[in-house]
């Protein structure tokens, strides 16, 4: 795996949706000038009074240490000064989603009305055999959409791909056409051999957020995959931070954050090492030479949305990982399944082998896939509902396991499947695929 794909494959997982998640609430003393209070439930790690249970102090460990691997953080060199504080913006739905979603059925060239699926997904042109067409999820905290031409990839590269700098200039007229803002995204772009990917990160202040909207061209400067938001930022308040010398050690704490793509890479590199039947995985160091701003979205209780202020930690090789910024007397944790005195949480149900939580079993050689899987080939999945990826996948003779949901991580088994796709669930739909 060439260190282009490494990156690639990290930054399909993280840069759209890699969050902390979590459900929060807010809530503020009568009278008081003082910011709200965050009140927050991670969905990886036990909050509350589950912290001082033993066995959910034992399952977050094993969430921290992802890949049985003991990781931990070095600064190097003195980390620069980002301020007292820092401001966070509510998300909300563009009102005229719908509208907006008739005009890129326009710009993509795609025929039809907009199908009611049911109270929360729209759609255009909907091709059940192929994948194909335009969607449309709307809640109280977003709206969001994703295109699929449902093309099928060939066998050799696709002719005529557009370079990076027109990839990005066709991606501004598109949303400049169906009258959205471009100036709100920074926008970056990667040219392989099959495909010229844009990526546009939503920004606040220049601060940039982990949401995101991503296109893939193909032959002939063709669109074959699209997603993003359909949202608005407001201004919810400035909130003090803590330094991001005290930050660093929240990179080990899952209820702050994740780790990056840099911190995952050296884990994999790590664990690709070969190993005895009674050899001890290696503690692994991971270097911090610099830090940025930035915006991690969580959840309300209420399910509409906030960007909270956030570190992003980097050394040469890219970002490390990036935690919640915020002083901790504005976090608070919410009421979790086990309460002090009360009843232990039930066992946990049997999981199905190689889906999340599902405890790995010996690796064997899986079996050869009906059709070739390779990250062109499941790229076919992007656009269709779980329901529908899981079908076409199966009749291919692949894997699937989800990878993220909404926005959370999930802990996964190092072993590498050739057959295997791991998927990112945004809304009920395929965002991203990784194989392996």
């Amino acid at each position: 795996m060439t260190s282009q794909k490494v990156f690639m494959l990290h930054r399909r997982f993280f840069s759209t949706v890699a969050v902390v998640a979590a459900s929060s609430f807010l809530f503020a003393a009568c009278g008081s000038t003082d910011p709200l209070i965050l009140s927050l439930k991670s969905s990886q790690v036990k909050s509350g009074s589950n912290r001082a249970n033993p066995s959910s102090s034992q399952n977050a460990e094993g969430a921290k240490l992802a890949y049985a691997q003991d990781v931990s953080y070095s600064v190097l060199n003195e980390l620069p000064d980002l301020g007292d504080a820092a401001a966070a913006w509510s998300v909300n739905p563009l009102k005229e989603n719908i509208g907006t979603l008739k005009k890129l059925a326009v710009s993509l060239g795609l025929p039809g009305d907009v199908v009611k699926e049911d109270t929360n997904n729209f759609s255009i042109g909907l091709d059940d055999k192929t994948g194909a067409g335009l969607r449309l999820f709307v809640d109280v905290s977003s709206a969001w959409w994703n295109y699929s031409s449902g093309a099928v990839a060939g066998s050799t590269p696709p002719a005529n791909l557009p370079d990076e700098a027109t990839a990005i200039a066709r991606v501004g007229q598109l949303l400049t056409d169906v009258g959205l803002r471009v100036k709100p995204y920074a926008f970056s772009a990667i040219k392989s051999e099959w495909a010229t990917d844009v990526v546009g990160t939503l920004m606040a202040r220049d601060v940039s957020s982990n949401l995101s909207l991503q296109v893939s061209f193909g032959a002939d400067a063709k669109i074959m995959y699209a997603s993003g938001p359909l949202v608005e930022l407001k201004n919810a308040g400035s909130y003090p931070l803590i330094t991001p010398k005290d930050a660093v050690k929240r990179l080990s704490q899952l209820q702050y954050g994740l780790m990056g793509p840099t911190s995952r890479s050296a884990i994999d590199t790590a664990a690709s090492s070969p190993a005895t039947d009674n050899s001890i995985p290696s503690p692994i160091n991971v270097p911090i030479t610099g830090v940025r701003l930035a915006l991690m979205q969580t959840t309300l209780m209420n399910n509409s949305s906030i960007l909270l202020p956030a570190y992003t930690f980097t050394n040469a090789d890219g970002d490390v990982g990036t935690v919640l910024a915020i002083e901790d007397k504005y976090l608070s944790y919410g009421d979790s399944e086990v309460t002090d005195g009360g009843e232990p949480a039930p066992e946990p149900k049997p999981v199905a082998p190689g889906s999340p939580g599902a405890v790995p079993g010996p690796v064997v050689a899986p079996p050869s896939p009906v059709a070739v899987l390779d990250d062109v080939s499941a790229k076919k999945l992007i656009g269709r509902t779980e329901a529908e990826a899981q079908k076409v996948a199966t009749e291919l003779g692949w894997q699937v396991r989800i990878a993220m949901r909404d926005g959370e991580a999930f802990v996964l088994t190092l072993e590498y499947l050739t057959n295997r796709v791991n998927l990112t669930i945004t809304k009920g739909f395929v965002t991203a695929v990784v194989t392996g």
